[in-house]
C-alpha cells in the first residue's frame, strides 16, 4: 500500500471533531485528506484516494442529497503499513434502520422488567433457585421485583417466617445482588418485612444494552 507515510489531517479539523462516541466516524467527520475504500464486491482496499472526491462521488436525490455515507471502519495504522484510515461507503437508509433497530432493542432492554414471586419461608434449595434467575436477570441489566407473599389460594393459611428466616433471606438476596457489578435497589422496598412486599432491582442497562 506504499510507504510509510504519514497520515495528514485536514486543516478544519476544528470542525470536523467527531462528537459521536457510540459511532465511527463518518463523512466531514473523517479527519484525513485521503483514505482507502473498502471495494463492496470484492472487500478489497483500493489505493489512497482524496476523502474529498469519495464524498463528491456519493449518490444522490433529486435535490442533490446523499443518499450514501462514508463511514470510517479502521484507523490508520503506520505500524500496519496502512497509513490512512479505511472507510466504507453505506446506503444511508439502511444505515438508519440497522441504528433504529439497536436503538429500540436497548430501550426495550432498559424497561424490560421480570418478577419472581417467593416467600419468606422458602427453602434453601428454591430460594438458589430464585437467585439463579435475579443474577441472570441483572446481568442482562433488567429490572427484577421480588414478591412476597403473592396473593394465592391458601396463602393467607401459611405460617409465618422467624426473624432469623427472615435475616436469613435477606442475606442471601443481598450477597446476590452484590455479586452483580452495577445491580442496586432501584426504588425502596413496598409492603412490610415478613409480610406482603415487593423488592426492586436492577442490573447496569449499559451493560445489559
Amino acid at each position: 500500500m506504499g510507504g510509510n507515510v504519514i497520515q495528514d489531517y485536514s486543516p478544519n479539523d476544528a470542525k470536523q471533531e467527531h462528537v459521536r462516541p457510540d459511532r465511527p466516524p463518518r463523512d466531514e467527520e473523517i479527519k484525513a485528506f485521503r483514505i482507502y475504500l473498502v471495494d463492496p464486491e470484492t472487500g478489497k482496499l483500493s489505493e489512497p484516494v482524496p476523502l474529498l472526491d469519495v464524498l463528491d462521488a456519493r449518490l444522490k436525490d433529486e435535490k442533490g442529497r446523499p443518499t450514501q455515507c462514508l463511514q470510517e471502519v479502521a484507523p490508520a495504522s503506520p505500524k500496519e503499513d496502512r497509513p490512512y484510515p479505511v472507510c466504507k461507503m453505506f446506503d444511508k437508509k439502511s444505515v438508519r434502520a440497522v441504528e433504529t433497530a439497536k436503538q429500540k432493542a436497548k430501550r426495550e432492554t432498559k424497561q424490560q422488567t421480570k418478577q419472581l414471586e417467593i416467600s419468606w419461608t422458602v427453602s434453601d434449595n428454591d430460594l438458589s433457585h430464585r437467585l439463579v434467575r435475579l443474577k441472570e436477570f441483572l446481568e442482562k441489566g433488567w429490572k427484577v421485583e421480588l414478591v412476597f407473599g403473592a396473593r394465592r389460594k391458601g396463602w393467607m393459611g401459611k405460617r409465618k417466617a422467624t426473624p432469623e428466616e427472615i435475616e436469613r433471606v435477606l442475606e442471601r438476596i443481598k450477597s446476590a445482588v452484590g455479586e452483580i457489578e452495577g445491580a442496586k435497589e432501584w426504588k425502596p422496598m413496598q409492603g412490610l418485612v415478613g409480610e406482603q412486599a415487593v423488592l426492586s432491582y436492577r442490573g447496569n442497562s449499559d451493560k445489559g444494552a
